[in-house]
């Protein structure tokens, strides 16, 4: 699984202000991680407008409605919370929301 693939993520349990249900993610975990370890960390898509910087990051997904990246939802998941791929994120927006997380993690 590479860095900036979407895909279908289960996030129940969830408590507000945690996004949960099943919505498209973002994995920005490295490929290696990726590949070696069984979890992924992923930032969770929502289709509610509009870009807030650095907390939500507008991206686009071949096949899914106008997304945004919900930044602070960042999380750990399990590859068993993975369903289906749903496409991926493009090199520019994948700058992007990388120097949003920079933002947002930093001090």
């Amino acid at each position: 699984m590479r860095r900036g693939s979407v895909f279908w993520v289960n996030l129940e349990p969830a408590s507000p202000p945690e996004l949960g249900k099943v919505r498209p993610a973002v994995a920005v975990s490295n490929s290696v991680h990726n590949e070696r370890l069984d979890s992924v960390v992923v930032v969770p898509l929502s289709a509610q407008p509009p870009e807030i910087w650095p907390f939500r990051v507008r991206v686009d997904v071949a096949g899914l409605k106008a997304s945004f990246a919900v930044v602070p939802g960042i999380r750990q998941a399990h590859k068993g919370r993975l369903h289906e791929l749903a496409g991926y994120v493009g090199r520019e927006d994948l700058r992007r929301l990388d120097e949003a997380l920079r933002v947002y993690l930093g001090e």
